[in-house]
């Protein structure tokens, strides 16, 4: 662990401009030296109320966030001012601050939430709602509640596409829509989209990432599909699929069935530097990639029964996986394909987001 450790702490000292990508709403911003900032992973549960902060320098928990009970997510405000998390149980967006971790209002919701968004672009934050047919959306600098988009049905994910002009949402019944496309401009649905497999059945969307074009504008749409091992390319601009991609098929000894929730994949990450696209696999206890653009399959590791969420450091180098069957966070050297470390996070832990934080930001104490 100390090259590990040793590698990445060089990235801090070069004393070389980080450079990041022309993507300002880009889930995970490339950068090619951390010098300036502090990365922390941001892991949530689904079967707690604590939220779990890793410094990705040392793969140690350094912060606890507690009562934000059945958070659905936990995402960083772009400024590294608070932290937010959907909180399923009191159907509020609750609001940390980063440095203390100290709960500082909570946003009331329509009801139920499910996954939240920044687009950094419009200076707004979008909540999905599970249990009602609406997005809510705020003022990102007054958390003031702007609006109730209302959309087909309940809402399972949320999206901002890298150049913050869209916002997808993934629809939770199955129907001829499983995407629908909010203009944050006017905040109103302008385009949908579908997940139709080779047979023509419509699939609701899981777990989504976007593929940015050389100039940041937006030029692929990934997307999961509940009961498929496997993955719809869209081109974005038509809207049409491309192609699909699967894993090789496993044995039935070697598959998972425990935690698939009817989604085999859950789990997806276009890595900042755009050089591949990973997916985890709860049934295969494993996460595969392929390359970008050309879509050829790199391979896959194993992590663990029910391997959920992923996201990646801005430098592409390792991806942190929520392995939910575990209750661990395992961080993977994407060069080598080896697990370097193993964290405990909690009950079933399952997203997991990344916070690019001023030095200024970062919480004194490891829990409040």
């Amino acid at each position: 662990m100390s090259g590990h450790r040793n590698t990445r702490l060089s990235l801090m000292v070069l004393g070389i401009s980080f450079l990041a990508a022309p993507l300002a709403a880009q889930k995970v911003p490339r950068l090619d030296s951390y010098d300036g900032v502090v990365i922390r992973i941001l892991q949530s549960n689904n079967a707690g109320d604590v939220q779990h902060i890793i410094d990705p320098l040392t793969n140690e928990v350094v912060g606890v966030i507690e009562g934000c009970p059945r958070p659905h997510n936990l995402f960083a405000h772009p400024d590294g001012l608070y932290y937010y998390c959907t909180n399923e149980t009191e159907s509020t967006l609750d609001v940390f601050d980063t440095r203390s971790l100290e709960l500082v209002t909570q946003l009331q919701l329509t009801a139920r939430p499910n996954k939240g968004a920044i687009n950094k672009k419009h200076r707004k934050i979008y909540v999905g709602i599970a249990a009602e047919p609406f997005v809510d959306v705020f003022d990102l600098d007054t958390h003031e509640k702007l609006a109730s988009i209302p959309v087909t049905t309940g809402i399972h994910n949320v999206y901002v596409s890298p150049d913050g002009n869209w916002v997808v949402v993934g629809l939770n019944a199955r129907n001829e829509n499983s995407i629908e496309v909010i203009d944050p401009a006017i905040d109103e649905v302008v385009r949908t989209l579908s997940l139709v497999d080779d047979q023509g059945v419509h699939h609701t969307v899981r777990p989504m990432a976007f593929l940015a074009a050389e100039d940041g504008s937006t030029d692929k749409l990934f997307a999961h599909g509940a009961g498929m091992n496997g993955i719809w390319v869209l081109d974005w601009e038509t809207g049409q699929k491309e192609t699909m991609l699967f894993p090789p098929a496993l044995p039935a000894w070697m598959r998972n069935a425990d935690g698939n929730q009817g989604a085999p994949m859950h789990g997806l990450e276009v890595l900042p530097d755009r050089s591949a696209v990973w997916a985890s696999s709860r049934i295969d206890s494993r996460i595969y990639g392929w390359s970008l653009p050309d879509l050829e399959f790199i391979g896959g590791i194993e992590v663990g029964p029910t391997a959920n969420w992923m996201t990646s450091t801005p430098d592409s180098r390792y991806m942190y996986v929520a392995v939910s069957g575990s209750d661990h966070t395992l961080a993977i050297d994407l060069r080598t394909h080896e697990i370097v470390a193993k964290m405990k996070t909690g009950a079933r832990p399952a997203r997991i987001d990344i916070a690019v934080l001023p030095p200024d930001r970062v919480n004194t104490s490891g829990r409040r």
